[in-house]
């Protein structure tokens, strides 16, 4: 019997449902995504609002051992706005039927078509992406909803959806994990941030597989794995990270953070030099330049670096603390910082004993 199909659609043959699905077609409401999925006698079909949607059930199908290739495909899509079938196979036929789009098997003559129950044809519009994007402007997400706005009429429309894009999977994250970023010099996350930051590393880990060169990706991983303390997990991030987007200073910053709190100073200054070579203006890339030259032991560059930095911009408060303890180290008031935690730690007093051996020895 011919079934109606609805939007994007999946038309799986039943022959390779029985083959590969345990207990068959039969047996198809098992993997069944929702109430606009249904079968006859010699198809299955699942309809789905989305695209997106369609295409996660269709990767899931191909999981199973179900095949869309182009010569005999076991499954094809169908977009009911323009009745296009991907891929293009012989044994599929669709017709229109009281406002309906009706799918059929080469070969059946029967007119009993299955349908939902309570479906109303005109109840769902069907737009191309090209409509959508040229007579729509995006609005919002609420939920598995996507709301839009037309441009004419500034009437809103409703668009279920309920897998969420690579790119929003990963903006959700990345801003999380922005939120609960760790600056060099702050202990890791602990309790309830930890374990926020932990979710959004399994959705990145994930993200990851299915987009092994996203240097985006990287970043976010090792900022998170840095935020929960796992400072080699991070740095192996970081360092993916840059080898897919050389060019990029947040990357190069992050990396640098990593390598300071580690006490490798070497690797810390080749990043940051980078960074500074390529966004010479940028005040923070020279502040923390500075702050690594200076516990490299290489206190006149460091002088110059945080100088520079204060030319482009006088009032940042950051910058003027890191020039204070420069100026410091070099007028003898305080000892070189060895390590980013003693830079951070105030400089104790001299004993009056001190004060004056040193007032002597600059008498003489």
């Amino acid at each position: 019997m011919p079934v109606q199909i609805q939007c994007t659609a999946i038309v799986i043959r039943n022959d390779a449902l029985d083959r590969c699905l345990d207990g068959g077609a039969a047996n198809f409401e098992s993997i069944a995504p929702n109430a606009m999925s249904y079968s006859d006698d010699r198809l299955s079909q699942a309809s789905f609002m989305s695209p997106i949607d369609a295409e996660e059930f269709a990767k899931g199908l191909e999981l199973r051992g179900l095949n869309r290739d182009t010569t005999d495909p076991d499954f094809v899509v169908v977009q009911c706005h323009d009745k296009s079938v991907h891929p293009t196979c012989d044994w599929l036929i669709l017709f229109e039927y009281e406002s309906r789009l009706i799918a059929t098997i080469v070969g059946s003559d029967s007119r009993t078509v299955i349908a939902p129950a309570s479906d109303k044809p005109t109840a769902v519009q069907h737009y191309s992406a090209e409509e959508i994007e040229a007579n729509f402007e995006f609005v919002r997400r609420e939920d598995s909803i996507d709301v839009y706005r037309e441009k004419a009429t500034g009437k809103l429309v409703y668009h279920a959806r309920r897998t969420e894009t690579s790119k929003e999977v990963f903006r959700q994250a990345f801003d999380t994990i922005w939120k609960h970023r760790r600056e060099p010099g702050m202990p890791p996350l602990q309790d309830d941030d930890r374990a926020v930051i932990t979710r959004e590393i399994e959705k990145l880990q994930a993200l990851s597989a299915k987009h092994p060169d996203s240097a985006n990706v990287a970043l976010g991983l090792g900022m998170a794995w840095f935020a929960v303390g796992k400072n080699k997990r991070a740095a192996t991030s970081l360092r993916r990270a840059f080898e897919l987007d050389p060019t990029n200073t947040v990357i190069l910053k992050e990396w640098a953070g990593v390598c300071l709190v580690d006490e490798d100073f070497a690797t810390a200054l080749e990043l940051a030099t980078k960074a500074v070579a390529l966004e010479p203006d940028d005040i923070q890339l020279l502040g923390n330049l500075a702050v690594i030259q200076l516990l490299s032991d290489q206190v006149s560059n460091a002088l110059q670096t945080i100088e520079r930095a204060l030319q482009l911009d006088a009032s940042d408060k950051v910058n003027q603390n890191v020039r204070t303890i420069i100026n410091n180290v070099t007028s003898g008031r305080r000892e070189r910082p060895k390590s980013l935690n003693e830079m951070m730690t105030p400089a104790k007093p001299k004993s009056w004993l001190a004060k004056l051996l040193g007032s002597r020895r600059m008498l003489t």
